[in-house]
């Protein structure tokens, strides 16, 4: 049973948005100190989701006949996970592997308003958009001063037009009190809507794990959507991301969410990758999204069309905004969310500048909240058929944030250390080497997490790959692939960096701890020595 009320009111939003009553009997959260200094209970919000994760999955494998199970989380670890890319390694050296997250082009700077901007180039084509329109260098001093000659919101309209991310630093009341505000906090935190149609597939009974035969196809981006396929996999679902053959991507992110799945590339602009991947999707149980909105309109695969494709189809979308309200079209990322929606503000109350929080909490539990709105369609469609859609989005999961708050002082802080990878990490032998990772954040008593494909590099599997057949689930056991970290504990663990999370120049920008602001300027120190030798 949860009996912290702050994990219990972040449940308790998770329950209200499902089709289905859960309650918290079967759970146990172990409490553990935060590292993730600030107002928001961070910690706490995690755990509480998290938690609701664990129960949804425990709903479906008993209704495929598996025994109940109970379910025990760690606080600490919960938040942990929220920044698992920092706390991921190979062959004892961190997946952080190139210096993306520190551009001056992702940042919050203050207009001529006086009021601060959040903008994100993280991609070429986001950065160079920025830079056009700012008209200046990839400095944070040119940008600064270009942002200074412009209002907040004539810049936050004016980007939005050229569908570029940015978004006004606000306070919550100036959120709820906004159109786009408003409308999203009275949005579930899940939506899951049912279209009547065919009884369509069963998944039928399970012979050991939850979501054993569910077939998952994936098109998704960066994290949110990948979180919810690698939270599928984890509990035996068959997973096929697709990734097109030339665009952006993060490598330290892809190997953070990426655990689990079959990857093959494929154009599905071109006939013949559309054509492969409609015929993926006429068996497929689930399909995740979370490109830009409106990309699967234009590729022809409307709604109505994704009915004729498949009508016992579990449709899944994540995006930066929630459909159907004014911002709908947006893009957004994690820092914007936390900008417009009120976090930067409560969380920044106390520094000099406003900035993001020390974890990827909209990213990482906008994944865990569409990975709970999947099963629960799951279970539903199990029962009584239909075709069901799932939305979740980065503007409600921070809103819901800016409600769960305390003091900041009223709870101590411990660092991340070597210690919590001892408690938490596990490694697995894969075939390009050692993975040390987090573990999962819901330990069953029944049918452990597990996945067996490591991440690798987009493509590894060719794009003839098909779903598993019956007969690979039969020979599905029990042998874990992965085990407590021994690269810890025989120190192997090369350059890790101890801190409170993403430590950043304070401007929304900057990486994670092991490409930290003190790590980075020493990387710079370095390389100038050697251009003076």
């Amino acid at each position: 049973m949860i009996v912290n009320s702050f994990q219990k009111r972040a449940y308790d939003a998770v329950a209200q948005s499902l089709p289905f009553g859960i309650d918290d009997s079967k759970v146990e959260i172990r409490p553990g100190p935060s590292y993730a200094r600030s107002t928001i209970k961070i910690h706490d919000y995690a755990a509480g989701v998290m938690a609701a994760y664990g129960s949804v999955v425990e709903r479906l494998g008993t209704i495929r006949g598996l025994p109940a199970q109970t379910m025990k989380l760690d606080r600490r670890r919960c938040g942990l996970l929220l920044n698992s890319p920092q706390l991921q390694f190979l062959n004892g050296y961190g997946t952080l592997m190139d210096t993306w997250p520190v551009g001056p082009d992702n940042g919050t700077y203050r207009a001529k308003d006086g009021r601060h901007v959040t903008i994100i180039g993280l991609h070429p084509h986001l950065r160079d958009g920025l830079l056009n329109y700012f008209q200046c260098a990839n400095t944070a001093a040119a940008i600064q001063s270009s942002v200074e000659k412009k209002t907040s919101q004539q810049i936050e309209d004016e980007l939005a037009e050229l569908r570029l991310p940015a978004g006004i630093v606000r306070s919550p009341g100036e959120w709820l009190a906004h159109p786009q505000g408003h409308l999203v906090a009275n949005r579930p935190l899940i939506e899951i809507e049912e279209s009547k149609g065919d009884m369509g597939r069963r998944l039928g009974p399970a012979r050991r794990r939850p979501l054993e035969g569910v077939r998952v196809l994936e098109l998704t981006h960066l994290v949110a959507g990948p979180t919810m396929g690698r939270l599928l996999a984890e509990q035996g679902a068959d997973v096929i991301k697709v990734q097109p053959p030339m665009g952006d991507w993060v490598l330290p992110l892809w190997l953070d969410v990426n655990w689990g799945k079959k990857s093959i590339l494929l154009d599905v602009k071109s006939l013949f990758g559309k054509s492969r991947f409609v015929q993926l999707l006429a068996n497929a149980d689930v399909l995740i999204n979370s490109n830009s909105p409106g990309s699967l309109d234009r590729l022809g695969l409307t709604q109505e069309a994704l009915r004729k494709i498949n009508p016992g189809l579990v449709v899944a979308n994540a995006s930066y905004a929630p459909p159907n309200t004014p911002w709908a079209s947006r893009r957004g990322f994690e820092q914007i969310g936390q900008a417009v929606s009120g976090m930067m503000h409560i969380h920044s109350a106390d520094l000099p500048d406003p900035t993001v929080v020390s974890v990827l909490i909209n990213d990482y539990l906008t994944g865990n909240l569409g990975a709970i709105g999947i099963i629960a369609a799951l279970c539903e469609r199990e029962e009584r058929g239909g075709f069901w859609n799932v939305h979740v989005s980065l503007q409600r999961c921070a809103t819901m944030a800016t409600t769960l708050l305390e003091r900041q002082d009223a709870e101590p802080y411990a660092p991340v250390t070597l210690d919590d990878l001892l408690t938490h990490a596990v490694d697995q032998e894969t075939p390009i080497g050692v993975f040390t990772r987090l573990a999962s954040a819901v330990e069953f008593s029944h049918a452990p997490s597990w996945v067996r494909q490591a991440p690798s590099i987009p493509g590894v599997d060719p794009d003839t790959t098909g779903w598993d057949t019956p007969s690979s689930y039969e020979q599905t056991t029990f042998d874990i692939p992965h085990f407590p970290s021994r690269m810890v504990r025989e120190g192997r663990i090369r350059n890790f960096l101890s801190s409170y999370g993403i430590e950043d120049r304070g401007d929304g920008g900057g990486g994670m701890s092991l490409a930290s602001k003190a790590l980075f300027e020493a990387v710079l120190a370095l390389r100038a020595m050697g251009r003076n030798a």
